[in-house]
């Protein structure tokens, strides 16, 4: 017990802005300068919701503190200032102007999202990297975390485009731990674009494959409303089923930006799916950037592991304990070969639903958390939703 606590209480140093690999043909723009004290305007939510989806005051009592990674998502809170959303969207906007059709595309989970604004602004690598705000989201989630170090995450934007019918966003469970998920347009008189949350912790069990044959009673999707830009939410996205409903009308595309965030404890499950980001059933990045950065991730996980056992075991360890760690090494470094060299496929599970408004879930969905029988081995694909019953 003592040693599985020393492993659960374990972190390792955040790893560094990759700055010497600069994906080919893309340039940092320097043009808008991050300055957290003109750009930033945290204001700490007063409620979140804990994972058994009961509503918690923030900051929390020291009671509440001392549980670790019971988060699930905060109440809307403030996070740029007018002129940090202007400069986030002008930024996330030159991008796309810059390099069309490689930064903005969309796929049959998401309608439209921006990819890879960290590489190619300044401002949005130095946002997302900004301490005020890892330690803000950090304190909430009661976990030291990082941004993820797969950087084509970095400064994500959802566009959601006006009267498309579309989703933003289909229900999905996210490949990163947490998300903070800003609003940077103007969602003054806009209808829809609503962030609905199942509230069922870790969808993918028994629980959740009854309330699917069952159908999902309304009473278990909390639609969350953004009070408006420059606010956001925080969550954590791996653990619980969410979704944006289409933006039926507005003054402009919604803009969603997303900084996304792994955990320092390198011996919790990592929730990175390699066919989230590589190839044409996920977010399809740079076939030419998403290998390395995803070896650099788990490099940096097992590195850390290795350093338990260099910088913090002691003669009390038995040999048993030490062997776990080295297989667990081993075991997540062999998979994660695997996985790039196509013998197994990994990715995010979503509900591919045929309807408009995307409410309807299936039995279906209960199959999206395990091994799927083709012919890849451990694959986890979209699945189509049939219709059974409103939400």
């Amino acid at each position: 017990m003592a040693f599985q606590q020393s492993l659960d209480d374990f972190t390792y140093a955040e790893a560094p802005y990759p700055v010497e690999h600069m994906p080919a043909g893309w340039e940092l723009d320097e043009s808008e300068a991050f300055d957290p004290a003109v750009h930033l305007q945290l204001e700490p939510p007063t409620m979140v919701k804990d994972l058994e989806f009961k509503n918690v005051p923030f900051p929390y009592s020291p009671e509440e503190a001392s549980k670790s990674r019971g988060f699930a998502y905060s109440q809307p809170f403030r996070c740029l200032s007018p002129e940090g959303v202007r400069a986030a969207k002008t930024s996330v906007d030159n991008a796309r102007a810059r390099y069309p059709g490689e930064i903005g595309k969309g796929n049959k989970r998401a309608s439209h999202f921006v990819r890879g604004t960290g590489y190619v602004s300044k401002f949005i690598k130095d946002l997302s990297y900004d301490p005020q705000m890892t330690a803000m989201m950090g304190s909430m989630a009661r976990d030291e975390i990082w941004p993820h170090t797969m950087t084509m995450s970095v400064g994500h934007t959802n566009v959601g485009q006006v009267a498309t019918g579309r989703p933003v966003d289909k229900w999905h469970f996210d490949s990163v731990d947490y998300v903070l998920i800003v609003i940077i347009s103007d969602i003054e008189e806009m209808e829809g674009g609503l962030l609905r949350v199942l509230q069922q912790p870790d969808s993918s069990g028994t629980y959740f494959e009854e309330l699917i044959l069952q159908g999902v009673p309304a009473e278990l999707v909390e639609t969350v409303r953004y009070t408006g830009p420059g606010y956001g939410i925080f969550m954590q996205g791996s653990k619980i089923l969410h979704a944006v409903t289409p933006v039926l009308k507005a003054r402009e595309a919604r803009y969603s930006m997303v900084t996304s965030y792994m955990s320092k404890n390198v011996f919790r499950p990592d929730t990175t799916k390699y066919h989230t980001f590589y190839g044409p059933n996920g977010f399809d990045d740079r076939k030419d950037v998403v290998p390395l950065e995803f070896a650099r991730h788990k490099a940096w996980r097992v590195k850390g592991q290795m350093s338990y056992i260099l910088d913090h075991a002691d003669f009390n360890v038995s040999s048993k304990n030490l062997a776990r760690v080295l297989q667990g090494a081993g075991d997540e470094l062999h998979k994660s070969a695997r996985l790039m060299l196509g013998d197994e496929e990994e990715n995010a599970a979503f509900v591919d639903d045929p309807s408009a408004d995307n409410h309807e879930l299936s039995h279906e969905l209960s199959r999206s958390s395990h091994t799927s029988h083709g012919s890849r081995h451990g694959a986890v694909m979209p699945i189509s939703a049939k219709q059974r019953s409103r939400l």
